[in-house]
């Protein structure tokens, strides 16, 4: 059968076939002569015949054995419609149509029983034979061209279907002792999809045109499912796996990590993350331990400009200088606070609702932490400042003036 897609087993159908065409003809000329030769003896034995048929009983003889090198047998038109004859690998069988065309062959081949049939025009449909593997079938479109196979591969069995007219798409299942595989090919016999299992993981895989996967789904190392999608060029653009529960990843167009969302195990919530061209992390969102959210905002290094989170019923909001917290927004027991802090990370200025009375407090502090001034609320809930000295040993109170006598 004409096969664009031909494998090493179609080759060798194509031969045996011709190795038939071959052996026919010579079948046909051997039957021609032996035609004319029989007709001769035919007609000398005749009178010699008539006497003993005569004279022989009226009930046919029924012969037990009956021994010839060749039998034709021949339909209308005197056209063999049938020879059983002996070929150089065993015997063989031949039918022809009404219309003369040899449709049928039965034979010995060299590995095996051989089986094949054409239809009325000539043209290969369908073989069944052994081969040096085991057996294989084939079945062909009406134009001779083959559609399907079912054989013996090098490792198990396989079946490989085609399209109508050859150059055409194509599928593929074979299957081992170690797994099986399904593929789906172009009319080039490049691969489009390809399914896979084996004893320790499932596999599928698809390419583009230009032979490149595009995406792959499979078992990991730790026998969990991963998908990983990538771009015309082949290039990974996204992932996912399953560590400690779900995680997804985003590359951009060269394989860098662009953003991350994951799972942080079973009970402890998700964290989302957003990477700058340069891999750093710039934003990371997640889960505290005790249940808060976080919130971190980065420089071009990674390194944290901006921290927000939940710490219990409360929240808090920093600001870093080259990873040293320089200002922080919270809430405390009284009300709102706000710490300044120096490049080292000592509080400068503390305010906030204060503690020890109505109001609000703001504290002045030195470099070593030191408070040398204070302005807050007097328990007649007038204004008071305070300056100290630098070591706090020394105080000067400005208050507000009491109000006039009436």
């Amino acid at each position: 059968m004409a096969n664009t897609n031909a494998t090493p087993q179609t080759s060798d159908v194509d031969a045996r076939l011709a190795r038939l065409e071959a052996e026919l003809a010579l079948a046909r000329g051997d039957a021609r002569r032996a035609r004319r030769t029989s007709c001769a003896l035919l007609c000398l034995a005749g009178a010699a015949a008539a006497g003993g048929l005569m004279a022989a009983s009226q009930v046919a003889r029924v012969e037990d054995v009956l021994r010839v090198k060749r039998l034709e047998v021949v339909g209308e038109g005197d056209k063999v419609v049938l020879l059983a004859q002996a070929s150089q690998t065993g015997g063989q069988l031949d039918l022809w149509s009404k219309g003369g065309t040899n449709t049928v062959r039965l034979a010995c081949a060299a590995d095996g029983g051989d089986v094949a049939v054409w239809n009325n025009g000539g043209k290969p449909v369908g073989g069944l034979f052994a081969s040096a593997l085991g057996g294989r079938l084939e079945l062909g479109g009406a134009d001779g061209t083959t559609l399907a196979t079912i054989s013996r591969g090098e490792e198990g069995g396989s079946l490989h279907l085609m399209g109508a007219g050859g150059g055409t798409s194509s599928l593929r299942a074979e299957a081992g002792a170690a797994g099986a595989v399904l593929s789906m090919r172009r009319a080039d016999g490049a691969v489009g999809m390809l399914a896979g299992i084996s004893q320790g993981a499932s596999v599928l895989s698809m390419s583009n045109q230009s032979g490149k996967e595009i995406l792959f789904a499979g078992g990991a190392s730790d026998q969990s499912g991963t998908v990983r999608i990538a771009d015309a060029g082949g290039n990974e653009c996204a992932s996912i796996v399953s560590s400690m529960g779900g995680h997804f990843n985003a590359k951009d167009g060269a394989g860098a990590m662009a953003a991350s969302l994951s799972s942080a195990g079973a009970g402890k919530g998700g964290a989302l993350q957003l990477m700058n061209g340069a891999g750093a992390s710039a934003i990371r969102m997640d889960a505290k331990d005790e249940g808060g959210g976080r919130l971190m905002v980065g420089t071009s290094t990674g390194a944290p400009a901006f921290l927000a989170e939940a710490n219990g019923g409360a929240g808090t909001l920093a600001a870093y200088l080259q990873e040293r917290r320089v200002a922080a927004i919270g809430a405390g027991k009284s009300g709102g606070l706000l710490n300044l802090l120096d490049g080292s990370g000592q509080a400068i200025v503390v305010a906030g609702a204060a503690e020890d009375g109505d109001g609000g407090a703001v504290s002045v502090r030195n470099a070593r932490g030191v408070q040398i001034g204070r302005l807050g609320v007097d328990a007649a809930g007038a204004g008071e400042l305070a300056v100290y000295n630098a070591t706090a040993t020394l105080k000067k109170l400005i208050e507000a003036p009491a109000p006039a006598a009436k």
